[in-house]
């Protein structure tokens, strides 16, 4: 019995690592109104150039008497399908469901956009997205703007 499971174990591994390899994202911009935003992420490849993406989020909508009082933080999977593929890059149309709160009150919500990402020699990417929230349950209700990032194969 044990072999058997040391075998199936290897199997899993084996047919794991000889798939595609998927992508460490890190983003940071700003998004409208009054908001800093900073994105961390899990990206796994599927055919034809599109992707699913896990990712979890922190930001704050700040003010001129206190910066972190309007924090907030999510996290959602997100569905990328190509639009366009270039030599060494890609435009993406990004959409899925999000979750989270804000000062403690929690949200669901939708996010869309469109993202632009180049591939560097060496496997890593440069990624531009522009980012639409729209939110339900609270008065943070939309939230838009761009992000810069990169995204790191492991």
């Amino acid at each position: 019995m044990k072999k058997f499971l040391i075998t199936l174990c290897c199997a899993a591994v084996s047919i794991g690592a000889s798939a595609q390899d998927g992508k460490l994202a890190v983003n940071a911009g700003f998004l409208f109104p009054s908001t800093l935003n900073a994105t961390v992420g899990y990206e796994h490849p599927l055919s034809y150039g599109n992707a699913v993406e896990l990712y979890g989020e922190a930001g704050t909508h700040w003010q001129e008497k206190d910066f972190w009082k309007g924090y907030y933080w999510d996290g959602g999977i997100v569905y990328k399908h190509r639009l366009v593929r270039y030599k060494n890059g890609m435009l993406r149309f990004r959409f899925g469901p999000q979750f989270g709160a804000v000062q403690k009150r929690f949200f669901i919500g939708l996010e869309g956009g469109f993202e632009y990402s180049y591939v560097f020699r060496n496997g890593w990417e440069f990624a531009l997205i522009q980012k639409n929230n729209v939110n339900f349950l609270h008065g943070d209700t939309f939230r838009n703007g761009l992000l810069l990032g990169m995204r790191i194969p492991f």
